[in-house]
């Protein structure tokens, strides 16, 4: 039993620290040491300096199994279950509020949130899991949403379409590239250089700092009226199916109960931060979108918090 609240006590000692350092952003923002500008530089460092870095020292030693491969298709088909779900929730609606639903519904903050929320907890194995979990998400962040969306639409020309665009946005994307190299170094049972990874341990520890930070400084509360049945509609829908998709695996997918527990966390990521200018990109409504970020990540983190402290390893 005292073990039992020596856990329950790190989960959210951990969790609180990252509360502690999104709070941090947001207040100085408020103060007006930091503009939302400034976030967009912290966010351009993540993504292409720190969390590929952060990337590469939680694969370090890791074999790619049958349990990562298994954590893509589990990926791959919730993302898929959402972005159907985000179909049919519009189905008789406005084709701007069809597009801004489907586009929001099924998306998953992994690189700038789930994975540095998550990664001073779990395990190695672990931490490659999240990676396959988020490498699934991703292509359908930045192909099928858009195509479904623009279908529901009425119009096939939307931005991200089709197979070549996809590729393209997967293919520049920094973390993207780390991921395919770290799988194939892994699978060739390669190891970089003592140096190289140094580097990648000295850039990777400050990645979840920088990120919660990012996040704070983007943080606004503010709920506008317009759109508020879109933002139900959204949240409801893509919060049971990830109830559903946690008790699935939770109970018979057959995966390590650390792995289990990672993977059923990170359901719960918030919608993605870019979720909003994608909406934007394909002619759909951005406010609402941001409304629909906001609100995520609150629910979000007290989900995923909570979840930390109750599910056993």
């Amino acid at each position: 039993m005292g073990h039992r609240y020596m856990d329950l006590w790190a989960s959210f000692s951990n969790s609180g620290v990252y509360l502690a350092v999104l709070a941090g952003g947001y207040l100085l923002k408020r103060a007006g040491l930091f503009r939302v500008q400034d976030a967009r530089f912290l966010s351009a460092v993540i993504m292409n300096i720190t969390l590929p870095a952060a990337i590469v020292k939680g694969f370090a030693g890791v074999e790619l199994s049958g349990v990562l491969l298994l954590t893509f298709v589990f990926s791959f088909l919730v993302s898929l279950t959402l972005v159907c779900t985000g179909a049919v929730l519009s189905r008789g609606r406005p084709a701007v509020e069809r597009g801004t639903t489907i586009l929001n519904t099924n998306t998953f903050n992994c690189g700038n949130f789930a994975i540095p929320f998550l990664s001073g907890v779990v395990s190695s194995e672990s931490f490659a899991a999240m990676c396959m979990f988020d490498v699934g998400a991703a292509i359908f962040t930045y192909g099928p949403n858009a195509a479904v969306a623009q279908r529901a639409m009425g119009d096939g020309k939307g931005r991200g379409a089709g197979l070549g665009s996809v590729l393209k946005k997967l293919f520049t994307t920094p973390t993207f590239l780390v991921y395919v190299a770290m799988v194939a170094l892994s699978l060739l049972h390669w190891e970089l250089p003592g140096f190289v990874m140094n580097v990648a341990v000295m850039a990777g520890n400050a990645n979840s700092f920088l990120a919660m930070l990012c996040i704070g400084i983007l943080f606004e509360v503010r709920f506008p009226r317009e759109g508020r049945a879109t933002v139900a509609r959204v949240l409801a829908g893509r919060y049971t199916v990830c109830a559903l998709a946690a008790v699935v695996l939770w109970l018979w997918l057959p995966v390590p109960r650390e792995v289990a527990r990672t993977l059923v966390v990170m359901l719960f990521a918030p919608v993605a931060s870019c979720a909003p200018m994608i909406t934007i990109e394909n002619g759909c409504d951005g406010t609402v979108a941001a409304v629909i970020n906001s609100i995520s990540m609150v629910l979000s983190i007290t989900i995923m918090t909570l979840l930390l402290a109750v599910l056993p390893v």
